[in-house]
């Protein structure tokens, strides 16, 4: 499992060598990142780029695995609650970096 969390972690790194690509918070990586249960999974020290929907939830806002069909759209399990950022709730894919301990996500200042 840690193998293949590195090999992953290593393929986005890579990906944004050469690249213009954008790889601010909420904005679509080429890779995608790590799914939410990945990083709740893994392992490894430091930010991590992880891909879901942004949905907000009881006031809070969470990147969510899946979004529910549901209206309002609710949040699929796995989520994570953001914390940090000036994010607002979408049903586009998002890919947001940060450090994830326990069930939340801190935004880093550098994908703001």
């Amino acid at each position: 499992m840690r193998i293949s969390v590195a090999i992953a972690l290593a393929v986005v790194a890579l990906s944004g060598c050469g690249g213009d690509e954008d790889l601010s918070a909420g904005a679509p990586s080429p890779s995608g990142g790590l799914t939410v249960q990945e990083a709740i999974d893994s392992e490894l020290d430091g930010p991590l780029l992880v891909r879901g929907y942004l949905i907000e939830r009881n006031g809070e806002l969470r990147l969510c695995e899946a979004i529910l069909e549901s209206y309002p759209p609710q949040c699929g399990e796995p989520s994570l609650k953001v914390e940090g950022g000036e994010l607002a709730p979408s049903e586009e894919p998002a890919s947001l970096l940060g450090e994830v301990e326990g069930d939340v996500l801190g935004v880093s200042e550098k994908s703001r």
